[in-house]
């Protein structure tokens, strides 16, 4: 006599039902959860591309250090790393005291530019870094050693608050003009009077470099599925 087994067919079922049923038995249906690597390809085809210059911003100095020449250090650093473009180490070059919409709009600019430098591909725009206080009372839980009781208490605490705002252009050598833009923008609240500002700049920073790389080259998503079962 054969024996005969039934195959028990995955089904795909939409998110918002597991979230009714959970990880329970629903309609008959048992769920399995995995991980899909779907692969993200870059926002910008750099195909023809091969001299890239990054630089300059626009953008307000910091009294404590080049924000500008930071970024351009940052920008430069990670294109090196993680792709095959040649990245031009050429000092940035001035920009316009304009607008940042005409700014993108200045296609006889970055053509010229381009030209100097002989670049394929110009990466530019401007910057936004600044800080706040944030210094006031705060409430908190106090546990009293004597009596155990936990209590609310309040008092004051110096913090300092930090922005990093980056809008970011992309614009062909060959005419100077823009094929891709992008804002990006981290902020945090930092405790303490002697908080390092090139220290927060590169924390923030961190924020948005995988992002910014997204733009050049491929990129690997994980996102989690429900394979549902009989």
């Amino acid at each position: 006599m054969r024996c005969t087994r039934s195959l028990r067919r995955p089904l795909w079922i939409p998110l918002a039902a597991l979230l009714v049923a959970g990880t329970a038995a629903v309609a008959g249906y048992r769920t399995q959860t995995v991980q899909v690597h779907l692969p993200v390809e870059p926002k910008v085809d750099t195909t023809g591309f091969r001299r890239v210059l990054v630089g300059g911003f626009m953008g307000d100095d910091h009294d404590r250090f080049d924000v500008k020449l930071e970024v351009v250090r940052l920008l430069r650093g990670d294109l090196h790393k993680n792709t095959d473009l040649l990245i031009l180490e050429d000092p940035p070059a001035s920009l316009p005291e304009q607008r940042l919409d005409d700014l993108k709009r200045n296609a006889p600019f970055f053509q010229a530019i381009a030209e100097d430098y002989r670049a394929d591909l110009i990466v530019s725009g401007r910057l936004q870094y600044g800080s706040v206080d944030r210094s006031g009372f705060v409430q908190e839980e106090f546990l009293s050693p004597t009596t155990g009781r936990r209590t609310l208490r309040t008092r004051y605490v110096e913090r300092t608050g930090f922005s990093l705002q980056l809008d970011l252009i992309l614009l062909r050598g060959s005419d100077g003009e823009l094929i891709y833009d992008i804002t990006f923008f981290q902020d945090d609240i930092f405790s303490g009077d002697e908080v390092d500002p090139l220290d927060v700049f590169y924390r923030l920073a961190e924020g948005f470099r995988e992002d910014f790389l997204a733009i050049f080259i491929a990129r690997e998503r994980f996102e989690t599925r429900y394979l549902f079962t009989e």
